[in-house]
């Protein structure tokens, strides 16, 4: 982790939500034909353009995952308008899928599922990163990672209390999703900042 540190955060986020993308277009697929035939070509249409959203999305990571510190703000604002574009497609297909509240409920474990599921391989690279510090530098990162696990036990539990309250609107999920993501990455930067002070 060299100058790759920050930006390697960056490409974690672009892949947590890559993840998130994913399995959002295959819950929506599978779902596809329980919308009425007068919104299907509408629900058909949001789920091509979370495609080409997604498409966009690894385009961008495989692009930018070996340039260092080089990746320009202005790439790193073309990402997040490519997620503000998925998330609106997602809003496109509840439109077009309107009152289908089970599916939706469906959804929401489904986005909870992913996220949770890409937090967990970014520990996972997190603590394999931390097992190469020397002694001397080990309580530091040690301690970054510790904060960082814990984060992600808070945000996966809110998610959960919120998934259990079974009546929220894909806004207050959303919203969820969003708050629980930046404190996600908040203390992944932290982190990432601490691996590279002991370097």
């Amino acid at each position: 982790m060299t100058n790759q540190s920050h930006l390697h955060s960056y490409i974690e986020r672009a892949k947590n939500r890559l993840d998130e993308i994913d399995a959002s277009v295959a819950h929506f697929e599978a779902r596809a034909q329980d919308v009425q035939a007068d919104a299907r070509a509408k629900a058909d249409a949001a789920i091509a353009r979370m495609k080409a959203n997604r498409d966009a999305y690894q385009a961008w990571v495989a692009e930018n995952q070996e340039i260092g510190e080089l990746v320009t703000a202005e790439a790193r604002k073309d990402m997040e308008a490519e997620w503000a574009k998925f998330e609106d497609n997602v809003m496109a297909y509840f439109d077009a899928a309107a009152g289908m509240y089970e599916q939706d409920k469906a959804y929401f474990q489904v986005r909870i599922e992913a996220l949770k599921y890409a937090w967990e391989k970014t520990m996972e690279r997190v603590r394999k990163s931390a097992k190469t510090f020397q002694a001397s530098s080990k309580a530091e990162v040690d301690a970054a990672v510790a904060k960082l696990e814990k984060n992600e036990d808070i945000a996966i539990a809110k998610l959960k209390d919120l998934n259990k309250a079974g009546a929220a609107s894909w806004a207050a999920v959303r919203d969820a999703l969003s708050a629980s993501r930046a404190a996600f990455d908040k203390a992944l930067d932290e982190t990432q900042s601490a691996f590279k002070k002991a370097m």
